[in-house]
């Protein structure tokens, strides 16, 4: 007898993924690929969006076929900050362009002149402004900048809204797309901004549904329910926030490093904005704290600079083991001239001035001592950023998930830096596609209880009272 699933596709930025969850939600099939990026007309590097496309096509048609399993329904997450836009016939009318790409500055002057200071604009909608990671920035330098193109926009789409309608043939707006600091959300008055509606760019939107929302669809005589589609960081929380009251932050590592806190209900702030803090809309359309920083990246960057110091191969340190008595030694000889200050200018929140020099190696005897340094000191940024989002909320637990929750060095200094907050992880299997999976549970899956979906692990701290509250010199 066949197996009953959903299937999800996870598009992120590097990697696009494909999964099979069953009733219990356990990962029954699952494929990884990759695509190469191309070029938009300006030479700029974007996604292979035809290619994408082309992928989930064959791979929903081929798994429909598996005997072993029988598609109940299927749901699409992925980044938020891009677009699809498409013509009256439903074809791409542009590149999915890349979020790094520089608008250029008279643009950004002119949006301001008219809107209102960049303090002002970010505090109204919540978003620290980096560009075209603000998404909605992009359909205002599109409308101005490529006016003739921009025309032939009948439709603006986020990536997993595009999919679904690849699927569907039904066009929606979803809320954790329009609220993923996009600069389009108000959150005073929980609507579009004025300057939406002053620009007409409802014009290109569809209409708004729930998240949790479906379209039916017949394949081979079987019905399918296909979700709409949802923001990769709304994805990532709704496992937990299905388990738990509002008293836990959620830490999300890789390249970007993210801390969501759904219990901070609180007006953000200059300093929050700053500190490059934002709020996001989550499944059920309430905010989330959340703080952001480039953990990944300033690792990855300080990473080489050991080795190539040291002529090892990066992939060193995986073999670098936790050495408490290092940490001692490293505590003990603290000073900002021995610290990996966030120096890779790659959008960390604390990034200093750029004639600030780096930190120099030969301070230290061996790669394993500098590499514990570097973990150390990241650790304290990333305890920052949390205490960042915790404002006046309860935070009991922090849940680490990602990249770094294998870490041994990162896991067991972070907790020792704030030791009132326990620490968990190995909760959460592929938490980003799981939560696009759950926001059909009600579709597909009604008799399965969820209430012991989620198991979680303590993190045991080091015993190094010094470490307690310590941060960045």
């Amino acid at each position: 007898m066949s197996k009953s699933v959903i299937a999800i596709f996870d598009i992120g930025r590097t990697y696009k993924k494909f999964f099979l969850f069953d009733r219990n939600y356990e990962i029954v099939h699952e494929e990884v690929t990759r695509f190469d990026d191309i070029v938009d007309e300006d030479g700029d590097t974007c996604e292979d969006l035809a290619a994408i496309v082309e992928w989930v096509k064959r791979t929903f048609k081929e798994s429909m076929k598996m005997k072993e399993f029988q598609i109940r329904a299927l749901n699409f997450t992925s980044y938020g900050a891009s677009w699809v836009h498409i013509n009256k016939a439903g074809k791409p009318v542009t590149p999915v362009y890349s979020y790094w790409k520089p608008i250029p500055q008279g643009i950004k002057e002119q949006f301001y002149k008219k809107y209102g200071d960049v303090d002002k604009f970010s505090l109204e909608t919540s978003s620290p402004q980096h560009g075209l990671l603000n998404a909605g920035m992009q359909l205002y330098w599109l409308k101005h900048d490529k006016p003739d193109l921009y025309k032939k926009i009948h439709t603006s789409l986020g990536i997993p809204q595009y999919l679904s309608y690849v699927i569907t043939g039904k066009a929606f707006s979803e809320i954790t797309h329009l609220g993923c600091h996009s600069s389009l959300w108000d959150y005073k008055k929980d609507r579009s901004h004025d300057w939406v509606y002053k620009e007409k760019l409802y014009s290109k939107f569809p209409p708004i549904v729930n998240t949790t929302s479906c379209e039916r669809i017949i394949v081979k005589n079987r019905e399918v329910k296909v979700g709409i589609g949802i923001t990769g960081s709304a994805a990532s929380m709704v496992p937990y926030q299905l388990g738990f009251e509002r008293n836990y932050i959620v830490l999300t590592t890789g390249t970007w490093s993210t801390a969501t806190n759904p219990g901070n209900q609180s007006k953000i702030t200059l300093e929050d904005i700053d500190n490059d803090n934002f709020d996001l809309l989550s499944f059920r359309g309430d905010t989330m704290r959340t703080s952001r920083i480039f953990l990944g990246k300033e690792h990855e960057f300080h990473l080489q600079r050991i080795a190539s110091h040291w002529n090892l191969d990066r992939s060193f340190y995986k073999n670098v083991p936790v050495d408490q008595e290092m940490i001692r030694v490293l505590m003990d000889k603290l000073s900002p001239e021995r610290r990996f200050f966030p120096q890779s200018k790659l959008g960390s929140r604390f990034s200093p001035d750029e004639d600030l020099p780096l930190n120099d190696l030969d301070q230290f005897n061996l790669p394993e001592c500098a590499y514990h340094q570097l973990i150390l000191d990241l650790s304290c940024l990333q305890a920052s950023a949390i205490e960042s989002v915790i404002g006046e909320s309860e935070v009991g637990k922090v849940f680490v998930a990602g990249g770094f929750s294998y870490n041994d060095n990162f896991k067991r200094i972070l907790p020792a830096i704030l030791p009132d907050i326990q620490f968990y992880t190995n909760g959460v299997n592929r938490a980003t596609a799981l939560g696009a999976a759950l926001a059909l549970h009600t579709h597909w899956n009604k008799e399965t209880n969820l209430d012991n979906l989620l198991q979680f692990e303590m993190i045991n701290e080091f015993d190094i009272p010094e470490l307690e509250g310590l941060a960045l010199l």
